[in-house]
């Protein structure tokens, strides 16, 4: 394995990274829709648009040319950066999830002459993105693009815990509402204690999060949001599936992630050591379960456990991207990334990082149809070049 390095940004944690104040905006190098970019699809973001007519998985290399590691930016180990996205409506915007510090690092044009690296956590993020192990980027909205988190953790004890709708415009994310000091979150909904992942569910304000509490998959809708730093939840909705089906791994993520081709939701089930497949549409009404806020419906709901894959390769399945007829898996134990056939549930090829077990987090693609994936000991984000 050949290891490539661009230069790294590397950043001390301080106080200041922090403020609050908007940088300048800076001409964008690129465009900002993500469908206008040559060759990328409005997935935001899958595999490539000519990926079909390539070998199955080649993002991952070929027996006679294995892919290559670059790494594409460095930042502090303590921080455990777990997560990344590039930002859909500013395609060369890397943004990392970092679960030690709650603040979000964001890469502008990276890979560029103009990279700028800012550090940006919301003023209240002890409650609404306390350790986070994963974020989503979502919708469009009235304040630009939006993203969703959560939070790896009780709320000191009480549970009043669940995904958080954020802005990924920097003129609000890490300010402050003054008339409530609740920060610069858009909404809040709470059912989901000790989160593991998240992930848009294809359309407005919906997000699924893993529920290791429960051991559940959990379905949110913001439905409209109540603005920066605001409190009004009473529109949400909540719809918990497969309780007691999955299960976690404590200080490991299990992603989740919503395939537009298929309409289905992929889930890193880490602790059974499996790969399962949730489809919505086949879900079915329960009963209610009771809640800490009144909201508009909170309820059980029945769907099959459809099992992707299991066993074999899989130790800890981690991170997970699935897109098109390929779920892209991280394992934390063997520190390997793993393409798998969706319909046939075998890998069809494996690349073996060499990093030491418990590394490997979350991944996803840039809209260079390439696999962007996480060191979470080593604060580093690599690239794999097929």
């Amino acid at each position: 394995m050949k290891l490539h390095l661009v230069a790294p940004a590397v950043l001390a944690l301080s106080a200041s990274l922090f403020a609050c104040a908007s940088e300048t905006n800076e001409e964008q190098l690129f465009p900002e829709d993500r469908c206008t970019e040559e060759g990328v699809s409005c997935d935001a973001f899958g595999r490539a648009v000519d990926a079909t007519e390539k070998l199955p998985a080649y993002e991952l290399g070929t027996d006679e040319k294995p892919a290559q590691m670059t790494l594409v930016h460095q930042s502090n180990p303590l921080w455990e950066p777990v997560d990344l996205e590039f930002n859909p409506r500013s395609p060369r915007d890397l943004w990392i999830n970092n679960y030690r510090t709650g603040h979000m690092t964001v890469v502008k044009n990276i890979g560029t002459k103009q990279v700028q690296v800012i550090e940006r956590r919301d003023v209240a993020y002890a409650h609404f993105q306390n350790k986070p192990p994963a974020f989503a980027f979502g919708s469009d909205s009235q304040w630009g693009q939006t993203w969703g988190t959560c939070g790896d953790g009780n709320n000191g004890g009480n549970f009043f815990m669940g995904p958080t709708l954020y802005t990924a415009n920097l003129d609000i994310f890490g300010g402050n509402n003054t008339a409530t000091n609740l920060g610069s979150h858009l909404d809040m909904l709470h059912s989901t204690s000790y989160c593991r992942g998240i992930s848009w569910a294809g359309e407005g304000n919906q997000y699924f999060a893993f529920n290791s509490h429960e051991k559940s998959i959990d379905f949110y809708d913001f439905k409209a949001d109540h603005g920066p730093g605001w409190d009004d939840h009473s529109d949400g909705v909540i719809r918990r599936y497969w309780t007691n089906q999955v299960k976690g791994v404590d200080g490991l993520i299990s992603a989740v992630s919503w395939n537009a081709a298929d309409k289905k939701l992929y889930v890193a089930d880490t602790g059974n050591k499996r790969i399962l497949a949730l489809d919505p549409s086949e879900g079915l009404f329960v009963a209610p379960f009771p809640g800490y806020e009144p909201i508009v419906e909170r309820a059980f709901y029945e769907a099959p456990v459809v099992e992707v894959a299991s066993g074999g390769l899989l130790e800890q399945p981690s991170g997970l991207e699935a897109s098109g007829d390929i779920v892209f898996t991280t394992d934390a134990l063997t520190s390997q990334i793993h393409a798998i056939s969706i319909k046939e549930g075998t890998v069809l090829r494996s690349f073996a990082t060499n990093l030491p077990p418990g590394s490997l987090a979350g991944l996803n693609f840039g809209p260079d149809g390439k696999i962007y994936f996480v060191d979470r000991k080593g604060g580093a984000i690599y690239r794999l070049d097929p």
